[in-house]
């Protein structure tokens, strides 16, 4: 999961929306989300909801984890009603996640995966195997009195047809991160213009990309430019000479 903004695992007969919560909390609050749980099947779905910590490493690979693993798990502080129900055949249910995040601590994010699980209630004798599914959509509430939000552009090069770059998450809360890059011959005609694709980098943490070069590359100097946004005001811009 790139960054998982939703992750899936097995059979989508369901689905849950939204996919995914971030949200800036002033002070002490009760925070109330409502998810939908969609029933796409014949049958009916026994839906249950769990937590679990989760961290992002600097290939992008999600860790799963016990509820209270990190001393900002959101899991301990969160409430589902209900916990467990039953979406019948091509139905809709909500679910409501109260999570109740206090004054003290000076903790400036909380975060968990709430995981949505599935598991088919036939209507009618078969001989199919009923296969269990799994949504997980990641929740963030950031403190507005104790967040600090930093980035920096550590590396950026070219190797090999591959543009090569090294992030750093310098502040305390999650940065969502976009970008684009363009590479042009050193009179500035355009050979290639993308977009980046999105990346969640944790706190503290480094995120390396690998973004390979498509267009075909003549003997001369060229230019391969980066431009990052990562919510702030400022955006982050590197630039690279290098010839084939």
């Amino acid at each position: 999961m790139n960054i998982l903004s939703l992750v899936v695992i097995g059979y989508l007969g369901f689905t849950v929306g939204p996919a995914k919560v971030e949200k800036t909390v002033l002070g002490a609050e009760n925070v109330t989300e409502v998810f939908e749980v969609q029933n796409f099947t014949d049958d009916s779905l026994r839906i249950k909801v769990e937590f679990e910590d989760f961290d992002i490493d600097e290939t992008g690979q999600v860790s799963f984890y016990a509820p209270g693993h990190f001393s900002n798990s959101l899991a301990s502080r969160a409430t589902v009603n209900p916990e467990e129900c039953v979406v019948p055949p091509k139905g809709i249910e909500n679910l409501r996640v109260t999570s109740v995040l206090p004054r003290e601590g000076a903790v400036p994010e909380y975060r968990a995966m709430i995981l949505f699980k599935s598991k088919p209630i036939p209507t009618s004798y078969s001989t199919a195997v009923n296969v269990a599914g799994e949504i997980g959509v990641p929740i963030y509430y950031t403190m507005s009195q104790y967040a600090v939000k930093g980035f920096s552009l550590d590396s950026f090069f070219v190797q090999n047809d591959t543009l090569e770059i090294v992030l750093t998450n310098t502040g305390n809360v999650h940065l969502r991160i976009k970008g684009e890059f363009v590479i042009s011959t050193y009179d500035t005609k355009i050979v290639q213009q993308d977009s980046l694709p999105e990346l969640v980098v944790m706190p503290g943490r480094r995120r390396k990309l690998k973004i390979g070069i498509k267009e075909t590359l003549h003997d001369v100097v060229h230019v391969a430019k980066v431009i990052f946004d990562y919510g702030a005001i400022e955006l982050i811009m590197g630039e690279r000479k290098f010839a084939k």
